[in-house]
């Protein structure tokens, strides 16, 4: 999922590694992050359209894919990365769906233009320090059309994030040397700058309790 490492001196998250061997904690937690996520597009002005386009940005092997695909039958699920390992384990496993298209690619330096209807990632924008953060926030707005929508998750840091993470890091199982993660009072006054928050919501059943936003682009 991901792009390059976040804050300066972080020792950087093995993208290649993860992908090798996803850890059990993200597999036991997938289940819940993927229904909250179709909660979100299904409650979408874009849902229902019969030409819906998707960007997930640090979407590598996306865990996300074939539910969306079931559920919304976008006519386009554009995937952007930079890990090479991970673009090309999914498009083995997606190589049939003619609506896929892989952009090896940094959330920094997208060549997509705003012309889609959703752009979301899961676990981005707390690998980088505050000043990349910002721009990672606002790079979601770059690919949506006037209007589209913009969901984006991260960790925050609740009692039981911290406990969790302190938890996981005792027993040598932490991997994700770069994550940082982000307050609500962080992320939310960037995304004002480009869209109206539509709602909110902290996924406490995680452990590693993550905060969901989703807006819409107004400018």
């Amino acid at each position: 999922m991901r792009q390059q490492p976040g804050p300066p001196n972080a020792t950087a998250t093995d993208w290649d590694a993860y992908y090798e061997g996803v850890p059990a904690t993200a597999k036991l937690t997938r289940r819940y992050t993927t229904a909250v996520l179709l909660d979100a597009l299904r409650s979408s002005d874009s849902a229902g359209q019969e030409k819906l386009s998707l960007v997930e940005i640090g979407g590598a092997n996306s865990c996300f894919l074939n539910a969306i695909m079931r559920a919304l039958r976008p006519a386009v699920y554009s995937v952007v990365d930079t890990n090479a390992k991970g673009l090309s384990l999914l498009a083995e496993r997606a190589a049939a769906l003619d609506c896929l298209q892989l952009h090896h690619q940094s959330v920094f330096d997208m060549s997509l233009g705003p012309t889609t209807d959703v752009a979301f990632s899961v676990g981005l924008v707390e690998h980088f320090d505050e000043r990349q953060t910002r721009a990672a926030v606002l790079a979601h707005f770059d690919v949506v059309r006037a209007g589209g929508l913009v969901i984006i998750t991260f960790p925050t840091p609740t009692a039981l994030y911290r406990a969790t993470r302190k938890l996981i890091e005792a027993v040598g199982m932490w991997i994700f040397h770069d994550e940082r993660p982000l307050t609500r009072g962080e992320v939310l006054p960037v995304i004002a700058e480009r869209g109206d928050v539509l709602w909110e919501k902290m996924l406490w059943p995680l452990m590693l309790t993550q905060y969901m936003v989703v807006a819409k682009k107004i400018r």
